[in-house]
């Protein structure tokens, strides 16, 4: 199998397995993806997965769906730049921060 540090590429994109202690002593273990080519459409830097599947599966969505989540990311800044706007035109000088 894999040791923590592994890279492992699925479709091009790299990941890799890691190996770690939760806070309270058990073992864990998991898959992380953090490639900016395959999240460039998505509002995330990285993601995780338990296993290697649920990993698989992920790539798969990003890769096959990119003009569905396009439109995902184009809603949600939308959305977050009317929300600013209304909180500005009533005096709130709320940004978020």
């Amino acid at each position: 199998m894999y040791k923590s540090g592994d890279i492992i590429t699925y479709r091009d994109i790299p990941y890799t397995y890691q190996e770690w202690v939760t806070w309270n002593g058990k073992p864990a273990k998991g898959f992380n993806c953090n490639d900016e080519n395959l999240l460039q459409y998505v509002n995330v830097v990285s993601f995780g997965t338990i296993t290697e599947d649920e990993m698989h599966k992920r790539i798969d969505d990003y890769l096959d769906n990119t003009e569905h989540h396009k439109e995902l990311t184009r809603l949600h800044h939308e959305g977050a730049a009317a929300y600013y706007a209304e909180k500005r035109a009533t005096g709130d000088n709320y940004t978020g921060d």
